[in-house]
Parts: structure tokens; C-alpha cells; sequence
């Protein structure tokens, strides 16, 4: 059901401490996986966000990524503990739903981080679409050494604009990166290479280091020379970069329908650690 004493509205700049409390004092949140700061990400973007009040008191949240090919993530939803769940999702999901709508958004996907949310996306339209699953790699052992016919050096500010471009050739919706995504994850990646030939960019990796672990955050070639050892002389050179600075846990995210990219990880050390979070989709 729809709350009818619950009023929906979008988002403003004068709304930020309200949605900061809520965010805070929320123990039903959720929050996607990714390089943006909520705050900084809510007042610079040009973002879908549905904010519930009852009077002049939030209590929900509901924000999805910038449209891109037709498609969102979810990437903030918040729900004040003392307010129902079910009813308050039901009414922040229409408004959102029509909002996309709107704009050309045919679907909306959401990764599954929190339990709390996992009971309640059936009843909003979400199927299960697949998983996302992490590979690992220790110990000090250096990849095999192999010739590859590609240049690699350290990518700069003015390589990201070609990076995106490269991005969003090698995935489809809603995997695809926009320019500010790279934007932001290239400042705070702890290595980020290009790869070149003849002077073109044909494909990039970005790392990221949380205390003494490495984490390939992205890795993208060119779908016309995918095969061709782009990608594992990438691989090859952030291995070998971690490893020469003591760091010897390294591990990547990648879909489970993604089967060539595990094969070149598990070719190169990489297993399944068991931590696998689900992906759910739902058409506007």
C-alpha cells in the first residue's frame, strides 16, 4: 500500500542535515558500492532522489545513480526505524519509479549489501538477476613471466575522458562507468594504468589499497581486441606493483556470468572467496 499522510518530494541543497541524521541514525540503510561520497555525490549530481516526510520530519530515502543507457542503480535507500518498512519502500519506490519513467529509465538494478532490504525487493517488481563474486589471491608468488604486445603506463587526468570511453565499450548497462565515476575512482586509486598501442588507449585497469590488501577495482579493453592478452598484461603489471610494495592479498569483484574475465583471474591465482552479493533488476 501507499502511506496517504507521507508526502514525497524531491531533493534540495537545504535538505542535507535532515538526510544526514537520517543516514546516520538509520539502522535500515543501504548504500551502493562505489567511489562517490553521499553528500558530495547528492550536491553536485544531477541525481534521482525521492525524499518521504511525515510533516516536517524525513524518514525515507531513496536516490538512484545518473541514468545512463536507460538504466540506474539504486544507490541510497534509508528508512528510519520507527516508520514501517514495507509501506514507506512501497511509496518511495512508485514515486521513483515514475520519475525514471520519465526521463527515459526502463531499468533499475539494486546490489544486494544489507539483509534488511533482501525481504522486501520481491514485493516492490525486483527479480533476482545474478551475482556479483569476489576472487583473492595471496602470497608472494610473481605471475609468469610473458611477452604481451601492448604499452602500459600510469594513467593521468587527461587519459580519463578515453578511459570512459573504453569503459563503456567493454560493458553494457548498468555496469558501465560514467566520466565522474572514473573521475572520482581514478583520484583514489592507489595505481591506475593505461594500455597502448600505436599511441591509443585500447584499455585501462584501476587499483585501489585498504591497509595491506590491493583490490582491482576495474579492468576494461576493447571488445574488438578482448582476447588477445590486453587484459592479463594489466593484471600481470598491478600483480607485480602490489607485490613489490609487500602487499600480497589482491581481490576483484566480477559478475558470475562473466566467465572469460575468471578464467584469466583464476589463471593468475585468483579464487573464490565465497562472498558473493546478489543483483536484482526491476523494469520501470
Amino acid at each position: 500500500m501507499i502511506l496517504n499522510n507521507i508526502s514525497v518530494t524531491g531533493y534540495e541543497r537545504r535538505y542535507r542535515q535532515a538526510v544526514n541524521d537520517l543516514i546516520f541514525r538509520s539502522s535500515r540503510l543501504h548504500t551502493h558500492l562505489d567511489w562517490h561520497d553521499v553528500n558530495t555525490w547528492m550536491d553536485t549530481f544531477d541525481v534521482p532522489i525521492r525524499l518521504a516526510w511525515s510533516g516536517e520530519k524525513l524518514i525515507g530515502i531513496m536516490a538512484a545513480s545518473t541514468p545512463m543507457s536507460g538504466t540506474v542503480w539504486l544507490r541510497v535507500i534509508a528508512i528510519e526505524d520507527d516508520s514501517p518498512p514495507r509501506p514507506l519502500l512501497h511509496t518511495l519506490w512508485e514515486s521513483m519509479r515514475e520519475f525514471l519513467k520519465g526521463v527515459g529509465v526502463h531499468t533499475v538494478a539494486v546490489l544486494l549489501i544489507n539483509e534488511w532490504l533482501a525481504g522486501y525487493v520481491p514485493q516492490m517488481g525486483f527479480s533476482y538477476e545474478e551475482d556479483i563474486i569476489t576472487l583473492r589471491r595471496d602470497g608472494h608468488s610473481l605471475p609468469q613471466s610473458a611477452d604481451y604486445d601492448v604499452n602500459i603506463r600510469p594513467a593521468s587526468q587527461s587519459d580519463i575522458r578515453r578511459m570512459t570511453e573504453v569503459d563503456q565499450l567493454a560493458f553494457v548497462p548498468p555496469w558501465q562507468l560514467t566520466f565522474d565515476d572514473v573521475r572520482h575512482a581514478h583520484r583514489m586509486a592507489a595505481t591506475c594504468n593505461v594500455a597502448y598501442i600505436d599511441n591509443e588507449t585500447v584499455g585501462y585497469q584501476l587499483s585501489t589499497r585498504f591497509k595491506q590488501t590491493g583490490h582491482l577495482a576495474r579492468l576494461a579493453v576493447l571488445p574488438e581486441i578482448q582476447g588477445h592478452g590486453i587484459g592479463s598484461a594489466l593484471l600481470d603489471d598491478l600483480i607485480r606493483y602490489f607485490l613489490a610494495r609487500n602487499i600480497t592479498t589482491i581481490t576483484v569483484n566480477t559478475q558470475s556470468t562473466n566467465i572469460r574475465s575468471q578464467r584469466v583471474y583464476k589463471r593468475y591465482g585468483f579464487r573464490r572467496n565465497g562472498y558473493d552479493l546478489p543483483v536484482w533488476m526491476a523494469s520501470t
